[in-house]
């Protein structure tokens, strides 16, 4: 039995056996049954607002969205790509198809990678990538295009070794590059991902290098680019970038430490979205079993994958799991790096990259399945020449290839149905649309500020669970620029955002009396304010919203809109940032459009073969 063959020239390479496809469609339903289970009730009616999954039902096209306002782009491409599609299908149907598609995408894959192994291990492989503790805190914190970028691992895994043997990449491959790189942290793991999967697994020659290269631009064109041009983004203090290091870097939940937690593919920053399970000798398990899976897959096993795929899938996984145990061992040179390299806070995130152990987790366990299946076969022809031998290893071995699927559900009980009720859909509010008109209806020209000017809210009416407050991105509907906040406080330590206009806005609502806090926000461009009204913001610090001078336009029960009284000043105009702007997004779009044609034709020459053979 081999795992997957290298080239033919490849040492021990040998012919890959055929499966059936009805085997991979009972398997792609499989993946489809976990990744329903493991969501539950997010795929009811509603939205399913966590943490940094701020989604509407109608979210608007945006300055913001395009990248055209200061700060850091941390919703570029993504909230972009989701106000466009969204106009086709509706943003509570592309959620759930977002959600689902990811889970189901990478169980789907998994047993591509493992397709020579017993149909056993290839289920296993289904609900392991699925079913795991990197799944389910990067659910629960809302991370949903880093589960896109994990979604697509597997699928550059099998067009690498496609390639590795000779035959043209897959049909509509450059598709899985824009799809994994929707924000900055997601298109740095598609990028290492690709250049070690399709170009070093691939064999890749001259030609192919500088396609992936020039792919991988395009695919982070928009949020580099954004970056870059935002003249309103202030880099940290050396100070502030310490705090946001020591913050953000890997750490376990209470009795587990941070290193078991990373091994385990866990260990996030947020222990609040850690499951009840995984803060115990579970924990310990997880950490216990990456570790064998990452050993099996870097030893050689005859006709199994060459030393350059092992090494490819070991490096990322290095690279995965590594940047975990950094920040927690030495968060000073996260802290360096943000401070020195354009975007280096991206990295600071401890346990953000722990899925790149993904391939390597697959190559691991097809190893395993390989060494003992030709252990067993050896047994029973010992037993069939008459040779006394353990029987045991005859029965066992085949029943527990089956019992292999159910370790990881076992291992994380409490992640089913939507981590026990917690990724619950809910209806966004019709008031807020009804601010957002009343934005737009008003005639007087001008930005719009959100009080209190705090990042995160836990609104009764989504069940008291926290979220990035949707409010400014719903009322960009308006047509009017929303400066939000962007400091984040955790455990009570603050981390100053980057929007230089965002502190110049709360240095304004610090000011003494209501006339000198209009008067300052209207300087800067703002004319409205809107008031986020709730159980939640009742116990507000006065100073995030204080009074102002300004007359009601709309009263509803979760939200005020008013106009400040007076001027506001216009705002400057940056013709040069929209065209550089315009470039990245071309060549987004170009790419785009070629992965997807590139997979139309894959999918009409299929079935045009499927429907020879069937008329043969």
């Amino acid at each position: 039995m081999t795992v997957d063959p290298g080239p033919a020239s490849s040492p021990g390479a040998v012919a890959t056996p055929a499966v059936p496809r009805r085997t991979a469609l009972l398997l792609d339903a499989l993946a489809v049954l976990v990744a329903v289970v493991l969501l539950g009730p997010a795929l009811l009616p509603g939205l399913v607002l966590s943490y940094d999954m701020v989604w509407l039902p109608d979210l608007p096209v945006t300055q913001a969205g395009w990248g055209l306002v200061d700060g850091a782009p941390r919703a570029v491409p993504s909230d972009q790509v989701v106000a466009l599609l969204d106009e086709l299908v509706g943003g509570v149907v592309l959620q759930k198809a977002v959600l689902l598609g990811s889970l189901v995408a990478v169980g789907s894959g998994a047993h591509r990678v493992v397709r020579t192994a017993p149909a056993g291990v290839r289920a296993a492989a289904v609900v392991l990538a699925t079913w795991n503790p990197y799944v389910v805190e990067r659910l629960l914190l809302g991370h949903w295009t880093m589960l896109l970028a994990y979604a697509v691992l597997p699928w550059l895994h099998v067009a690498g070794r496609r390639a590795a043997r000779g035959r043209p990449l897959p049909a509509g491959w450059l598709l899985l590059l824009p799809i994994g790189s929707l924000s900055g942290s997601a298109g740095v793991a598609t990028a290492l991902a690709a250049v070690l999967l399709v170009g070093v697994v691939g064999r890749a020659g001259p030609r192919r290098w500088a396609l992936l290269v020039a792919a991988l631009a395009a695919a982070n064109a928009p949020w580099v680019v954004a970056g870059l041009a935002a003249p309103g983004s202030e880099p940290p203090t050396a100070a502030a970038a310490r705090t946001a290091a020591e913050v953000f870097a890997a750490r376990g939940p209470d009795g587990v430490p941070a290193p078991v937690a990373v091994l385990g593919l866990g260990g996030i920053w947020n222990t609040d979205v850690v499951p009840a399970s995984l803060a115990g000798p579970w924990a310990w398990a997880w950490a216990a079993a990456v570790v064998g899976l990452l050993v099996v897959a870097s030893r050689a096993v005859a006709g199994g994958p060459p030393v350059r795929e092992r090494v490819a899938v070991l490096g990322l996984a290095a690279a995965g799991l590594g940047l975990g145990l950094l920040t927690w061992c030495w968060p000073a040179a996260s802290a360096a790096v943000a401070l020195a390299v354009p975007g280096g806070g991206l990295l600071r995130d401890g346990s953000r990259l722990a899925g790149l152990a993904l391939p390597a987790l697959l190559v691991g366990a097809a190893t395993a399945a390989t060494r003992a299946t030709r252990a067993t076969r050896a047994t029973r022809a010992t037993r069939a020449r008459g040779a006394r031998g353990d029987r045991r290893g005859v029965v066992l071995a085949p029943a527990l290839v089956w019992v292999l699927p159910l370790l990881p559900v076992a291992a994380l009980p409490d992640a089913a149905l939507g981590v026990q009720q917690r990724l619950e859909a809910v209806a966004v509010p019709d008031d807020l649309a009804r601010a957002a008109d009343a934005l737009a209806d008003d005639d007087v020209p001008g930005a719009v500020v959100v009080l209190p000017f705090a990042t995160y809210r836990a609104p009764a009416w989504n069940g008291g669970r926290p979220v990035l407050d949707p409010t400014p991105r719903a009322l960009g509907a308006s047509g009017r620029e929303v400066v939000a906040a962007d400091d984040l406080y955790v455990d009570g330590r603050r981390l100053p955002g980057e929007d230089v206009r965002a502190r110049a806005v709360l240095a304004a609502l610090a000011l003494p009396d209501a006339d000198a806090r209009t008067d300052a926000l209207l300087r800067l461009g703002v004319s409205h304010v809107v008031v986020d009204r709730g159980p939640d913001v009742a116990d507000a610090p006065t100073e995030l919203v204080p009074g102002l001078r300004a007359k009601p336009l709309l009263t509803t029960d979760g939200w005020d809109v008013r106009r400040l009284e007076g001027r506001a000043a216009p705002p400057l105009a940056s013709t040069g940032r929209v065209v550089v702007l315009a470039g990245a997004w071309g060549a987004f779009a170009v790419l785009v459009a070629a992965g997807g044609l590139g997979a139309l034709r894959g999918a009409v020459v299929s079935a045009l073969r499927r429907n020879r053979r069937a008329h043969r």
